[in-house]
């Protein structure tokens, strides 16, 4: 059986696109009555928007990472590597929570990203190929 990859950037918008269908089940919306157009392309720009901010997110985490030489950085660790500020840095986190709700921060998925980069001595990217938890 051969394992499944996928780019971080891509599972982060389909996360995202997941993310804001339960959103509108959630807020009422009847499931069995099919989108609009501008609906669909209002979901699918959210979507991408959402993702790309969290893939980015993950990004930057796993630089960090790699440039302190560290295993796990703390919320204030990494606004002070990437010279965001504290609340800005949570604002970013509200993206990343949204695609990954069972992580409070990106440390683990960083360091699956750093994990393969290092393996394929390519550059941390989010269009790097990945196992990626489901």
């Amino acid at each position: 059986m051969k394992t499944r990859t996928d780019t971080l950037l891509a599972q982060c918008i389909l996360r995202a696109a997941r993310a804001h269908v339960e959103d509108e089940l959630v807020a009422g919306r009847d499931p069995h009555i099919t989108a609009n157009r501008r609906e669909l392309l209002r979901a699918s720009w959210k979507s991408t928007r959402v993702g790309a901010n969290a893939a980015s997110l993950t990004i930057e985490w796993a630089l960090a990472l790699d440039g302190l030489n560290a295993d796990d950085l703390s919320i204030a660790a990494f606004g002070d590597y990437s010279s965001d500020s504290i609340r800005t840095v949570y604002r970013r986190l509200v993206d990343f929570r949204r695609c990954w709700p069972e992580y409070e921060t990106p440390n683990e998925l960083a360091r699956i990203v750093l994990a393969e980069s290092r393996l394929r001595k390519s550059r941390i990217s989010p269009q790097l190929e990945l196992v990626l938890p489901a």
